[in-house]
């Protein structure tokens, strides 16, 4: 659908205007005033006081309005002028309720531009941990189930997207940085954007993306859940159906396509996570590496070799700029260009820029002793105790072994039940938790919701079921 089906095209001739501003202004001073209503409508006399007291702080300069060449003089017919300029580009309508008294209403796309505009103004953080412990909750939650389009995947794609949107923003906001530093700056200016860099950035988003907003402790368990929403073939089916009544869908065949790829879209993003914290890791790298070396260059007054390309530079640099109207390929003065005349050295001593080479003498190796080894005795010892140390290894191999003996003729066991008298026997247990997870194994295991106690250890106990 076009946009401006749906607003109107004079919608941004306000943000566009010369008084874009004083629009920007009013316009969420209205969206404000409507904050404690119970809809976007209120009395016009209201909105029109809340304005006049807006244009009594600023400026008392006229106000001309160039689509009509309207000059408005006091508060007050600012204030109507204004009103009535967002009313024709249709960001509020009139209406006369039955006390006679006339309402102004925001249209509900001007209420959501609004809120945009004060996200931007704002630039409030996004709260990662939030939006995963939520998402990880609502896959959790067996209630839910009843309807598991509307409850539960419908709100785990839109956390999802405003997630990987979030992350995005991060990355482009470490970009601008980068880019700031390649301008015209001094050295004081580079420090301070980069202490702002660390404030906003550094300190807040990025590290907490890095600690306690870690997406890992929760993305295994909601990859599964997505999948298992998939599999389940009664699940699936409810949410085909709550999914075409809520988005109009018409076949069921298309339905169920487009769902499964919106789950399956979810999951990819989930995977997909640790390239994305890559690219911040390294653009974050990257922008302190190129402030410090920026700042050191620009700060390099000594006497040595950095320090004279650094003068050097600076001052061709200088050169070059003075004359405002000289092109990059325009002929320059030749006294410039000396500087990068070569000439021969004669010599070379420990001020050269050539590093006088060390010369090595080459010896030749020593031959082995015949003694050189172990008996064969000694190596069969080694190979037994290595077996033996391999043995007790708490490997794949070695757990699925202890798994299908603890079995036997069972198609299940609780890990409650296991012998837990030693270190190595809790080890086991985590072990065999861990494995079960991965379709390698022989064996697949479910947590419980019970926590158990066993000689002072206590853990959640979990079913350990042979795979079929």
């Amino acid at each position: 659908m076009n946009l401006f089906n749906i607003i109107s095209e004079d919608f941004f001739k306000p943000l566009t205007s010369k008084h874009k501003s004083i629009y920007v202004d009013c316009i969420r001073l209205i969206y404000n005033t409507y904050k404690t209503e119970l809809s976007f409508g209120v009395d016009k006399e209201v909105i029109i006081s809340e304005l006049e007291n807006y244009f009594d702080k600023e400026s008392n300069m006229e106000m001309v309005f160039d689509e009509d060449d309207e000059i408005a003089k006091d508060s007050r017919a600012k204030a109507n002028a204004i009103l009535r300029r967002l009313k024709e580009s249709g960001w509020l309508e009139y209406e006369l309720s039955n006390d006679y008294k006339v309402k102004v209403n925001l249209f509900d796309y001007a209420a959501t531009m609004i809120e945009s505009f004060n996200k931007i103004v704002k630039n409030e953080e996004l709260e990662y941990q939030s939006l995963v412990s939520q998402i990880h909750a609502t896959l959790l939650n067996k209630e839910a189930y009843v309807k598991p389009y509307e409850y539960i995947i419908k709100r785990v794609i839109e956390n999802t997207e405003e997630l990987i949107i979030g992350l995005k923003k991060l990355n482009t906001n470490i970009k601008k940085y980068i880019d700031a530093i390649t301008n015209e700056k001094t050295a004081s200016e580079i420090v301070k954007d980069f202490f702002v860099y660390h404030k906003d950035i550094g300190s807040k988003a990025y590290h907490r993306i890095k600690t306690s907003d870690n997406i890992s402790h929760f993305r295994t368990s909601i990859i599964e859940n997505l999948y298992n929403i998939i599999n389940d073939r009664n699940i699936f089916d409810r949410a085909v159906v709550g999914y075409m009544e809520v988005e109009q869908i018409d076949e069921k065949v298309e339905a169920e396509e487009l769902l499964r790829g919106q789950i399956m879209n979810i999951i990819s993003h989930f995977r997909k996570y640790d390239d994305i914290i890559e690219e911040i890791d390294n653009k974050n790298s990257k922008y302190i590496n190129s402030a410090v070396a920026r700042a050191k260059f620009l700060l390099n007054n000594s006497n040595n070799t950095e320090g004279k390309i650094s003068r050097i530079l600076a001052y061709l640099s200088e050169e070059f700029n003075k004359d405002e109207t000289l092109n990059l390929c325009d002929e320059t003065d030749d006294t410039l260009f000396e500087v990068f005349n070569i000439f021969p050295q004669s010599f070379i001593d420990s001020d050269s820029l050539y590093v006088v080479p060390i010369s090595k003498k080459m010896a030749l190796p020593e031959k082995l002793s015949d003694k050189f080894g172990i008996s064969e005795e000694e190596r069969e010892l080694r190979k037994l105790a290595l077996k033996e140390k391999n043995k007790n290894r708490f490997s794949r191999k070695n757990i699925n072994a202890y798994v299908h003996e603890l079995l036997k003729d069972k198609k299940a066991v609780l890990a409650s039940t296991i012998p837990l008298t030693t270190k190595r026997d809790l080890i086991k247990i985590i072990f065999i938790s861990l494995y079960g997870k991965d379709r390698k194994s022989i064996y697949k295991t479910t947590q419980l919701n019970e926590i158990i106690s066993v000689n002072d250890l206590r853990f959640c106990d979990f079913l350990i079921e042979r795979c079929e």
